[in-house]
């Protein structure tokens, strides 16, 4: 676990190694991510950082993937969007310090908040900030291609089998797969304004075995 309260995560690529490191960064081998501690950033440490205060996970990379369902609403087929990591640190819940590195196929939802260059990345118009109608969330959410109906993530991530949920290898292969080789930070579970001590699930596994690039 890394035993830092605040972290900046940098978004460092190989050829910038040993500067940064003269510069106060720091590698997690299990996660990947480069980080420097929130009293450390120098001024030659300040490009790498992204320009968001608050999130409570992040990863050196991601992968969208892009698959198909019918939707529930107007049952025609349309495409639906996931951003999955191989490796990601998570902040610790219930009132602890520090981050978790983590080494897993897993997805990610319930996501509040996304850095804008993240956004472009993704490169989804059917995916995009909205209110759940029956939790009150507000988060990055599916919505039908055809209709224009909110796919809520907990169908899509949490119910057994469906959607993304313990997605088998043989469907993987028929979604589209894109990597993006940018660091990738969010806010993802936070809970809705009228219900602020619930836990939301904003994390779960993949089947599939995916690896990643080795540590620099």
């Amino acid at each position: 676990m890394i035993n830092i309260d605040h972290i900046i995560p940098l978004n460092i690529q190989s050829d910038n190694v040993t500067d940064v490191t003269c510069q106060g960064a720091y590698f997690d081998n299990v996660s990947g991510i480069w980080y420097t501690e929130s009293d450390g950033l120098k001024g030659a440490l300040s490009e790498y950082v992204y320009s968001m205060n608050s999130y409570n996970i992040m990863a050196p990379y991601y992968l969208v993937i892009t698959s198909k369902m019918h939707c529930w609403n107007c049952h025609q087929s349309t495409r639906i969007h996931g951003v999955m990591f191989t490796r990601f640190i998570k902040k610790i819940q219930d009132g602890g310090e520090g981050w978790l590195p983590v080494r897993r196929n897993t997805f990610l939802f319930h996501i509040n908040a996304l850095p804008e260059e993240i956004m472009k990345d993704i490169k989804a118009s059917n995916y995009y900030l909205d209110k759940s109608k029956t939790t009150g969330l507000r988060y990055w959410m599916n919505h039908c291609e055809i209709c224009g109906e909110r796919l809520g993530d907990y169908e899509l991530f949490c119910v057994e089998d469906d959607a993304f949920h313990r997605m088998a290898v043989e469907k993987l292969l028929r979604a589209n797969v894109r990597k993006v080789n940018r660091l990738f930070i969010s806010t993802a579970g936070n809970p809705a304004e009228h219900a602020p001590k619930d836990v939301v699930r904003y994390l779960c596994d993949a089947r599939f075995v995916m690896n990643g690039p080795a540590a620099p």
